[in-house]
């Protein structure tokens, strides 16, 4: 726990003080599963149905990353930073667990996922990049410890090894999510 909190004081030097940093870290701790949606939206009118395929299987690797926080939260609370006084937080934010963070569970476990798949690599590591931000700003903000952050990376690798194990019983599913979206899309572009 000591060498938790030295790591957390050590990230959180600073905080309040540095508008942009203080900017930059905000914006990566919140707005991270934004980015996220909107990279998978844009992904998705520009690649065509096998790709389309794997976006729909990195979204389910972050869901079950979503579920396996649940879980653990469910059986182990840990308080935040504030919680314990060792800071204010750069924005508000509620007492509930701080292990995992599910923001950058959300990021490690799309990013894994696409790294893991051919063709994919130049968007995974960018989201990998993403999710170290998202890492370094809940941490920075005084959101969460830098374990929490461990454990997120964690769980994001064994949700996406977990999706690249079992995709195959996901397929009609993703298959009929497809066919559905084209089914809409199509008639959006047929009223123009």
């Amino acid at each position: 726990m000591n060498m938790n909190i030295h790591l957390f004081q050590w990230i959180h030097t600073g905080a309040g003080s540095h508008p942009l940093l203080d900017g930059l870290a905000v914006f990566f701790a919140e707005g991270s599963p934004y980015l996220l949606a909107l990279l998978f939206t844009v992904l998705w009118f520009l690649v065509g149905s096998k790709r389309k395929t794997i976006l729909l299987e990195a979204s389910e690797a972050a869901i079950i990353g979503l579920v396996i926080n649940q879980l653990i939260g469910f059986f182990y609370f840990h308080p935040r930073p504030y919680v314990l006084g060792l800071c204010s937080p750069l924005f508000p934010h509620g007492p509930e667990t701080s292990f995992p963070s599910d923001h950058a569970t959300l990021l490690f476990a799309a990013a894994s996922y696409l790294l893991i798949n051919k063709r994919w690599s130049a968007c995974g590591l960018l989201l990998l990049a993403i999710a170290l931000l998202t890492a370094w700003g809940r941490v920075y903000c005084g959101i969460h410890f830098p374990f929490d952050m461990a454990g997120s990376l964690v769980v994001g690798l064994a949700s996406a090894g977990l999706m690249s194990r079992f995709s195959s019983h996901l397929q009609p599913l993703n298959a009929k999510l497809i066919r559905i979206s084209h089914q809409l899309t199509g008639r959006l572009t047929s009223r123009k």
